[in-house]
């Protein structure tokens, strides 16, 4: 094992990574909440106005429906799952359940966190 190459080293190597990483995250969100205001350039020149295509909108209206009905599918099959896991017993099935849950109520408030 060469002398750069010993395990304190690496972890040094890795929480620079990890730390420039964060910068370059923070970063990016500077950068993108200081140019939010093109979009607002965009509306005042009219971009988002005028008719919705009516075929895009029936596509995505049914696409909508779609995706409901698979999360709502998706989210009974969980809780069957977890209902299973709680009559045999198993040692962490309200640590699932407990994030479902939390899971699923932000799932519900998405729009809200969304807008």
């Amino acid at each position: 094992m060469s002398a750069m190459r010993t395990p304190e080293h690496e972890k040094r190597q890795l929480l620079a990574g990890v730390t420039g990483g964060l910068g370059v995250l923070a970063l990016t969100l500077v950068m993108l909440a200081a140019h939010g205001g093109h979009l607002d350039a965009l509306k005042a020149a009219g971009a988002f106005t005028g008719t919705p295509i009516s075929g895009l909108a029936t596509f995505f209206e049914k696409l909508k429906g779609n995706l409901v009905w698979l999360g709502i599918t998706s989210a009974g099959f969980v809780a069957a799952v977890i209902a299973l896991l709680f009559l045999a017993g198993h040692s962490r099935a309200h640590d699932l359940a407990i994030k479902t849950v939390v899971g699923l109520a932000i799932l519900a408030s998405i729009s809200g966190i969304v807008a």
